[in-house]
């Protein structure tokens, strides 16, 4: 758990003045209150099935619409299994941690790897092979996306603009 602790204190909560994301468009959640969570994990196979747990869950109990609840499950496993496969955070004792911010109709999600693997085992995010697919994949189901490197992390992020809030429990009885 002091592992998770050190990452949170590397991931800054936007984007450092002194780097320049990759992303589709730019754009912070703006508005009103944001409701959020963050959850560290431990970086094993188990830990994807866990974080579309509580990204469906967390979103869910916002409000959001079943078909962004859908989008934002598949995006964050493909985030989730990249930190696996090509960073720190999926070797022994490896951390990632979870971001999920709502804000009325827009969501954004994080993970936060350890940064690049060491030593052997596992793929480079240079690795050409059968890889490459999970940015399509990503940017067919979110609004935005894009990444960014502090000191010790790579940060991977996607939001998604929810146009088609769930129904109500009353609106669905209609």
């Amino acid at each position: 758990m002091a592992e998770a602790r050190q990452l949170r204190e590397y991931v800054p909560a936007e984007v450092p003045e002194s780097t320049t994301p990759t992303s589709i468009e730019g754009g912070d959640l703006v508005g009103g209150a944001t409701d959020h969570t963050v959850w560290s994990c431990a970086g094993n196979l188990t830990a994807v099935r866990s974080v579309r747990a509580r990204v469906r869950e967390f979103l869910a109990g916002m409000g959001h619409s079943e078909n962004v609840l859908d989008d934002a499950e598949l995006a964050v496993s493909e985030l989730a299994t990249n930190a696996l496969l090509h960073s720190r955070s999926g070797q022994s004792g490896g951390v990632m941690t979870l971001f999920i911010r709502s804000d009325g109709g827009r969501l954004r999600v994080a993970i936060a790897d350890q940064g690049e693997r060491s030593g052997e085992g596992g793929h480079t995010r240079d690795d050409g092979d059968d890889f490459g697919r999970g940015k399509l994949i990503i940017d067919s189901c979110a609004s935005r996306s894009g990444e960014y490197w502090s000191e010790a992390t790579h940060v991977a992020w996607f939001e998604i603009d929810d146009l088609e809030p769930a129904l109500s429990l009353d609106e669905e009885a209609l």
